[in-house]
């Protein structure tokens, strides 16, 4: 195992990290696969409201790559279809069919693909294995930097990135990801043989000490603070040649979904989620995909924000479902109160980037909410963002860049390499929204490519 040296992150322990009990929750009345963690999709719908699905049935394509399904998590009756803004996709709501958990063992409520045999794994022509992955809805698990957009079937990686830990402080612990899947994961790795010769397998340090069934697998280990375990992160301090920046990624819990739907020929529909809330330790929940946040997340507090990152993650209502990428819920305060004098009291709860309470002296773990406690104004050449960044840029630097249209200036200065971990924007003194920025900028850019 090679150890990764990233001297960048965030560093400041928090409350309301889970532990590693596991409870299962019993199916809801109804799931959803959304469209807005999608990233870049121009989804084309396949079915209509008030008509029957089993799951693993097509509900839409990516208009880009038609062969490319987004299918059902469930045997049911399509309830809605929601769309927001200028009639953009937003989710597709199933009626779950109620006695599903009695039937589940019956061929009739999945479509059953074909499958492969651990044996011949080696043999099967890879354009065999996309095909299955397409019409499964699982070929999105693989993605494909810069962008991380689906990746390029007919591209070639020269690595594919493979992170034990979730983008997230608070994602699934790879304990309990792994449990009792050794030989999916095992089956996976082979599957990843047949696209790249070069495999990273990447880990926390913390974690593994739990890993002992997997050491043999894991490549590489990175740092325990935020976002060491990013694959964006692991391949800027991996990359040596240019070819590299065409690197794919893809997560260890689908990684697991892939192997096993090759295997089952039934679509997986079980994930692994986290729900936290600060000073109050939750348990790791299985649930069905695409469950309504209400279901998980409970009874909220009046000013209350939910989001599926603590630093870039999308904010969303109790009443929609979780994404298919997503796999951790944070309920973060949202009190935008003033605090008068704030800038003189010691601070000794109050998480700070820059030493300015006294908190800095303290391990203890630290609350984060939402006060951005200030409003936006002019960038005064700090450098903090420069100075957490975990793949070394300088997003001031791109930012003023991307404000004068300096498209080619945001590039020499590394625009590519960002990894969208949002820390730059909370540390801001400022408090720009750097990342939302170089987001709309990578994004601007990679579309103007296609």
């Amino acid at each position: 195992m090679e150890n990764i040296k990233i001297l960048k992150g965030f560093k400041t322990p928090l409350t309301g990290m889970p532990d590693l009990s596991v409870i299962q929750i019993p199916d809801p009345e109804t799931v959803a696969v959304s469209a807005m963690d999608i990233p870049y999709i121009r989804p084309k719908l396949l079915v209509k409201e008030n008509e029957s699905v089993k799951t693993g049935t097509p509900l839409f394509c990516d208009k880009r790559n038609n062969c490319i399904f987004y299918v059902s998590p469930g045997a049911g009756i399509v309830k809605q279809i929601v769309f927001g803004e200028r009639r953009r996709l937003q989710e597709v709501v199933i009626a779950l069919d109620k006695n599903l958990d009695k039937n589940i063992d019956k061929k009739d409520d999945f479509i059953q693909f074909e499958t492969l045999s651990k044996d011949s794994i080696d043999t099967v022509p890879r354009s065999k294995i996309i095909k299955l992955l397409q019409q499964g809805g699982l070929w999105q698990c693989f993605r494909q930097f810069p962008s991380k957009d689906t990746a390029d079937e007919n591209h070639e990686p020269p690595m594919i990135i493979v992170p034990l830990n979730g983008n997230d402080p608070f994602s699934p612990h790879p304990e309990v990801v792994l449990e009792n899947e050794t030989a999916f994961f095992e089956f996976g790795i082979k599957i990843l043989k047949q696209f790249s010769n070069r495999i990273i397998v990447a880990s926390r340090q913390s974690s593994l000490d739990r890993l002992n069934g997997f050491k043999g697998h894991i490549t590489h280990i990175v740092p325990d603070f935020y976002p060491s375990w990013d694959p964006a992160v692991i391949l800027y301090h991996l990359k040596k040649f240019k070819e590299d920046n065409r690197s794919w990624c893809i997560p260890v819990e689908h990684l697991i979904l892939v192997a096993r739907f090759l295997l089952s020929g039934r679509y997986p529909v079980k994930r692994v989620v986290t729900i936290t809330r600060s000073n109050d330790k939750n348990p790791h929940i299985i649930a069905r995909q695409g469950t309504p946040v209400k279901d998980l997340v409970g009874t909220l507090d009046e000013n209350s924000l939910i989001t599926t990152g603590r630093f870039n993650g999308r904010s969303v209502e109790p009443q929609s479902h979780m994404g298919f990428f997503e796999n951790t819920l944070n309920i973060i305060n949202d009190n935008q109160e003033e605090e008068l004098l704030g800038f003189i009291k010691p601070g000794l709860t109050k998480p700070t980037a820059s030493r300015t309470f006294l908190s800095c002296l303290s391990r203890d773990p630290k609350d984060l909410d939402c006060n951005i406690h200030g409003e936006e104004r002019a960038c005064i050449n700090c450098g903090y963002c420069a100075n957490i960044c975990p793949n070394d840029l300088a997003p001031s630097f791109i930012m003023k860049a991307l404000l004068s249209d300096e498209i080619e200036d945001a590039l020499s200065y590394g625009l590519l390499d960002c990894c969208r971990c949002g820390l730059c924007s909370y540390v801001c003194p400022s408090k720009i929204e750097l990342t939302q920025l170089l987001s709309q900028g990578m994004d601007a850019h990679y579309k103007d490519k296609e």
